[in-house]
């Protein structure tokens, strides 16, 4: 049977579920959610892990953790397992508790971060028995709501020694003051009047991770190219492989777009210097998680790695000036971004 691919690293954030078997409630009543915290809090302190929100649902819970160390695996296995111990002495049970093994999907900070928080804070809002409410009925029990971190976000007197705000207030344009906390309730009630039905799902790649091409990339190369061979832990790999594969590859497409000869593009004195400079940029986009940047210099005619840096420079300001360039380097990145999704 597949298992799913488990990617730890130091600093790494992740959205975390877990839900109960059968769909079953894995909480009876508000004594097992404040244990169920206090067993989050001593967990977290022991593995050295951050929690930047949660939210606990009848049968399901959320969290949004960063790791210091690459441990997640042996926190979630003593964090749900000393949980599963009590809730089934207290409610006098055996069995399991969860629903198979925890969903984890490690997740690019810079592009999600602050969608996920509000995702996760909007839950209690998003089950069906709600469906039919007005917005402001929605917004009452977000804000009444005592089983999420988001009233401690909004208020200083709500606030639990073992969630960290911080990091998620300051993605807002604010500090943790005041006018911080205001404004990120804002940017979490306004989610309510928007479709419910969250589209960045469909973002995940290989079932477990969610960010930008470039961060998709970074993840495969360092985590995942050498495990090809065991498919069992790797479902959806394939999924996780985006974009143009071998510098050849770009060139063709860059050479069919500007009607440019292959050679010219590897010439470091070609006549054809702005193209050369998309073709190049195109290669560090694509490629920087596939190989080095020193080997694409020098497949590349001998560029060193800070010149493809400077190129970058030079073609962006080049493309605020020229329309045309800009359509063009777009249509070349899109035709791989939506081959890969």
């Amino acid at each position: 049977m597949a298992r799913p691919i488990r990617i730890e690293y130091p600093g790494a954030w992740y959205h975390v579920t877990c839900r109960g078997n059968e769909k079953k409630e894995i909480f009876s009543n508000d004594h097992d959610r404040g244990r169920f915290l206090e067993i989050l809090d001593k967990s977290a302190k022991l593995y050295r892990i951050e929690v930047h929100a949660y939210v606990l649902m009848e049968n399901h819970f959320h969290l949004l953790l960063m790791t210091q160390e690459a441990n997640l695996k042996s926190f979630m296995q003593r964090f749900n397992t000393a949980y599963i111990v009590y809730y089934n002495r207290r409610h006098r049970r055996s069995g399991h508790l969860f629903q198979g093994r925890y969903k984890a999907i490690v997740v690019d900070s810079d592009s999600y971060l602050i969608e996920l928080s509000r995702y996760l804070h909007l839950n209690p809002v998003r089950i069906k028995k709600y469906s039919q409410l007005e917005i402001d009925e929605k917004k009452q029990i977000i804000r009444s709501y005592p089983w999420s971190s988001y009233r401690g976000y909004v208020s200083l007197k709500h606030r639990q020694s073992f969630v960290s705000q911080e990091k998620i207030l300051a993605m807002v344009g604010k500090a943790d003051d005041r006018n911080g906390r205001k404004r990120y309730e804002q940017f979490v009630l306004n989610g309510i009047g928007k479709d419910m039905n969250i589209t960045f799902w469909e973002d995940v790649k290989g079932q477990v991770v969610l960010g930008s091409n470039a961060f998709v990339d970074w993840i495969y190369e360092q985590f995942l190219s050498r495990k090809k061979k065991d498919t069992r832990e790797l479902p959806g790999l394939k999924e996780l492989e985006t974009g143009p594969s071998t510098i050849d590859q770009i060139a063709r497409q860059v050479s069919l777009e500007f009607e440019v000869s292959i050679p010219e593009l590897y010439q470091r004195r070609s006549a054809c210097q702005a193209v050369r400079s998309v073709f190049m940029e195109l290669c560090c986009f694509f490629l920087a998680g596939k190989m080095s940047l020193a080997h694409i210099g020098r497949t590349l005619g001998g560029v060193s790695v800070a010149a493809l840096t400077q190129n970058r420079k030079r073609l962006l300001s080049r493309m605020e000036n020229d329309s045309d360039l800009r359509r063009r380097f777009q249509k070349l990145t899109q035709i791989w971004n939506n081959s890969s999704s």
